[in-house]
């Protein structure tokens, strides 16, 4: 799991733990894994935590992902799912609001790291025989405003990816098994139009079981 520390990272790291699951924690700082790793274990218990893996990397950087996965796959010996969750949000209220800094920064955050991570990850994930990929994408990528205009572009190019990526997943070619899903937010909080991180939790946790066949290439609106 990428994007471990924030708030729905943290809450499906406990439904995973919960679930019996291994987890595999991603994120770029140590202290920030290690209050992960605190908050769990009052959570969860301290007694699951031997099923937790903490490591640090830098997503940015595709060859310290590709290092990443190969020292993943080297302990654990397969992967079964990335669920990526790096976020950030960035933008004003007019379109020309946008600036270079902040296209740089969306796209490296909501679409390189998605890069590295799937092309890391593709080929394990698919001879696991049930492998899962899944990012929340927002509904802006399908009704961007103005001053919008970055962040939508960068979650539709990710979604345009992860498209490719369920393509990839349903060739011929490929074993069957895999999937590649979207899940869509308005936004991801406590308000009335929001989606609560326990819900996507809930819903990451669930594709684990669900039919590849008929997961692949969704987008679902949470």
């Amino acid at each position: 799991m990428t994007g471990a520390t924030g708030e729905t990272g943290r809450a499906t790291c406990a439904a995973l733990l919960a679930r019996g699951e291994h987890v595999v924690a991603v994120g770029r700082d140590a202290a920030s894994l290690g209050s992960l790793r605190a908050g769990l274990a009052e959570g969860v218990g301290s007694d699951v935590l031997d099923r937790l893996d903490t490591r640090v990397c830098d997503l940015l950087d595709g060859e310290a992902v590709q290092t990443l996965a190969r020292g993943v796959v080297s302990d654990r010996g397969h992967v079964d799912a990335l669920f990526h969750l790096v976020g950030g949000w960035r933008g004003g209220k007019h379109f020309t609001d946008s600036t270079d800094d902040d296209w740089r920064w969306l796209s490296g955050n909501l679409v390189d790291t998605l890069r590295h991570t799937t092309l890391a990850l593709h080929d394990h994930l698919l001879a696991s025989g049930r492998g899962r990929v899944a990012i929340v994408s927002a509904a802006a990528a399908q009704a961007p405003t103005a001053g919008n205009a970055a962040y939508a572009s960068a979650k539709a190019a990710a979604e345009t990816w992860l498209a490719a990526l369920a393509d990839s997943f349903g060739s011929d070619e490929a074993p069957p098994g895999s999937a590649a899903v979207v899940g869509v937010v308005r936004w991801i909080g406590t308000g009335r139009t929001a989606t609560s991180p326990s819900r996507i939790a809930e819903w990451l946790t669930e594709l684990l079981d669900g039919d590849a066949a008929a997961l692949n290439g969704g987008r679902v609106e949470l």
